[in-house]
Protein backbone atom coordinates (compact mmCIF):
# COMPACT_ATOMS: atom_id res chain seq x y z
CA UNK A 1 0.00 0.00 0.00
CA UNK A 2 2.71 2.34 0.71
CA UNK A 3 4.02 1.97 -2.69
CA UNK A 4 0.66 2.75 -4.40
CA UNK A 5 0.24 5.74 -2.13
CA UNK A 6 3.50 6.82 -2.72
CA UNK A 7 2.90 6.97 -6.65
CA UNK A 8 -0.67 9.05 -6.14
CA UNK A 9 1.41 11.43 -4.10
CA UNK A 10 3.62 11.51 -7.21
CA UNK A 11 0.81 11.53 -9.70
CA UNK A 12 -0.92 14.29 -7.90
CA UNK A 13 2.66 16.08 -8.12
CA UNK A 14 2.96 15.66 -11.49
CA UNK A 15 -0.28 17.50 -12.35
CA UNK A 16 0.32 20.10 -10.15
CA UNK A 17 3.48 20.80 -12.21
CA UNK A 18 1.92 20.77 -15.70
CA UNK A 19 -0.53 22.95 -14.13
CA UNK A 20 2.04 24.98 -12.80
CA UNK A 21 4.47 25.19 -15.82
CA UNK A 22 0.77 26.84 -17.41
CA UNK A 23 1.53 29.95 -15.01
CA UNK A 24 5.11 29.96 -15.93
CA UNK A 25 5.04 29.81 -19.38
CA UNK A 26 2.73 33.35 -19.09
CA UNK A 27 5.12 34.52 -17.81
CA UNK A 28 8.79 33.81 -19.09
CA UNK A 29 10.70 35.62 -22.15
CA UNK A 30 9.34 34.61 -25.68
CA UNK A 31 13.03 32.68 -26.28
CA UNK A 32 12.10 30.52 -23.08
CA UNK A 33 8.74 29.48 -23.93
CA UNK A 34 9.98 26.45 -25.93
CA UNK A 35 11.94 25.12 -23.13
CA UNK A 36 8.67 25.90 -21.52
CA UNK A 37 6.66 23.74 -23.72
CA UNK A 38 9.38 20.82 -23.08
CA UNK A 39 9.37 20.79 -19.40
CA UNK A 40 5.73 20.46 -19.47
CA UNK A 41 5.19 18.07 -22.19
CA UNK A 42 8.20 15.64 -20.03
CA UNK A 43 5.47 15.67 -16.92
CA UNK A 44 2.48 15.51 -19.16
CA UNK A 45 4.60 12.01 -20.35
CA UNK A 46 5.71 10.73 -16.94
CA UNK A 47 2.05 11.53 -15.84
CA UNK A 48 1.05 9.17 -17.99
CA UNK A 49 2.73 6.65 -17.47
CA UNK A 50 2.36 6.71 -14.08
CA UNK A 51 -1.48 6.37 -14.47
CA UNK A 52 -1.28 4.02 -16.32
CA UNK A 53 1.67 2.26 -13.47
CA UNK A 54 -1.14 2.56 -11.00
CA UNK A 55 -3.89 0.80 -13.45
CA UNK A 56 -1.76 -1.72 -14.04
CA UNK A 57 -1.87 -1.96 -9.90
CA UNK A 58 -5.41 -2.18 -9.60
CA UNK A 59 -5.16 1.56 -8.58
CA UNK A 60 -7.71 4.01 -10.06
CA UNK A 61 -5.20 7.04 -10.50
CA UNK A 62 -5.59 10.66 -8.74
CA UNK A 63 -7.32 13.10 -11.15
CA UNK A 64 -5.69 16.97 -11.14
CA UNK A 65 -7.35 19.49 -9.26
CA UNK A 66 -9.34 22.56 -11.23
CA UNK A 67 -6.95 24.64 -9.61
CA UNK A 68 -3.66 25.13 -7.59
CA UNK A 69 -2.10 27.58 -4.73
CA UNK A 70 1.14 29.43 -6.28
CA UNK A 71 3.40 29.53 -3.49
CA UNK A 72 4.09 33.11 -4.24
CA UNK A 73 3.26 35.68 -6.71
CA UNK A 74 4.17 35.04 -10.07
CA UNK A 75 3.69 38.21 -12.07
CA UNK A 76 6.78 38.82 -14.32
CA UNK A 77 9.64 36.22 -16.00
CA UNK A 78 11.98 36.45 -12.72
CA UNK A 79 9.33 35.01 -10.56
CA UNK A 80 8.21 32.81 -13.63
CA UNK A 81 11.76 30.85 -13.27
CA UNK A 82 11.51 30.79 -10.02
CA UNK A 83 8.06 28.88 -10.24
CA UNK A 84 9.42 26.72 -11.97
CA UNK A 85 12.17 25.61 -9.81
CA UNK A 86 10.02 25.05 -7.15
CA UNK A 87 7.84 22.98 -9.70
CA UNK A 88 10.80 21.14 -9.95
CA UNK A 89 12.17 20.61 -6.61
CA UNK A 90 8.45 19.66 -5.36
CA UNK A 91 8.86 17.03 -8.66
CA UNK A 92 11.95 15.88 -7.53
CA UNK A 93 10.76 15.15 -3.67
CA UNK A 94 7.75 12.97 -4.84
CA UNK A 95 10.10 10.86 -7.19
CA UNK A 96 12.42 10.69 -4.19
CA UNK A 97 9.23 9.84 -1.94
CA UNK A 98 8.40 6.72 -3.73
CA UNK A 99 12.17 5.82 -4.58
CA UNK A 100 12.09 5.14 -0.77
CA UNK A 101 9.38 3.14 -0.64
CA UNK A 102 10.12 0.07 -3.12
CA UNK A 103 12.43 -2.20 -3.73
CA UNK A 104 11.16 -3.18 -7.05
CA UNK A 105 14.20 -2.65 -9.09
CA UNK A 106 11.97 -1.32 -12.41
CA UNK A 107 9.82 0.99 -9.88
CA UNK A 108 13.30 1.98 -8.37
CA UNK A 109 14.92 2.82 -11.75
CA UNK A 110 11.82 4.83 -12.60
CA UNK A 111 11.56 6.87 -9.43
CA UNK A 112 15.61 7.33 -9.41
CA UNK A 113 14.90 8.54 -13.32
CA UNK A 114 12.34 11.54 -12.73
CA UNK A 115 13.99 12.63 -9.50
CA UNK A 116 17.01 12.62 -12.16
CA UNK A 117 15.14 14.44 -14.54
CA UNK A 118 13.27 17.02 -12.12
CA UNK A 119 16.89 17.85 -10.59
CA UNK A 120 18.65 18.40 -14.17
CA UNK A 121 15.49 20.82 -15.03
CA UNK A 122 15.43 22.49 -11.76
CA UNK A 123 18.96 23.13 -12.70
CA UNK A 124 18.68 24.46 -15.75
CA UNK A 125 15.98 26.71 -14.71
CA UNK A 126 18.76 28.50 -12.01
CA UNK A 127 20.99 28.40 -14.59
CA UNK A 128 18.50 30.76 -16.55
CA UNK A 129 17.55 32.74 -13.66
CA UNK A 130 21.12 33.36 -12.81
CA UNK A 131 20.62 31.78 -9.10
CA UNK A 132 23.81 30.84 -7.39
CA UNK A 133 24.65 28.11 -6.96
CA UNK A 134 22.77 26.43 -9.53
CA UNK A 135 22.67 23.01 -8.33
CA UNK A 136 21.51 21.03 -5.09
CA UNK A 137 23.71 18.49 -3.10
CA UNK A 138 20.75 16.25 -2.32
CA UNK A 139 17.68 16.94 -4.93
CA UNK A 140 14.33 16.10 -3.73
CA UNK A 141 15.18 16.76 0.03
Amino acid sequence: MAVTDALQDALAGEHAVIWGYGVVGAEVTEEQRPDVRAAEQAHRTRRDATADLLRSMAAVPAQAQAYYELPFPVTDPTSGLRLAVHLEQGAAAAWRYVLGQTDDAELRRTALGALTDAALQATRWRLAAGTHPATVAFPGQ
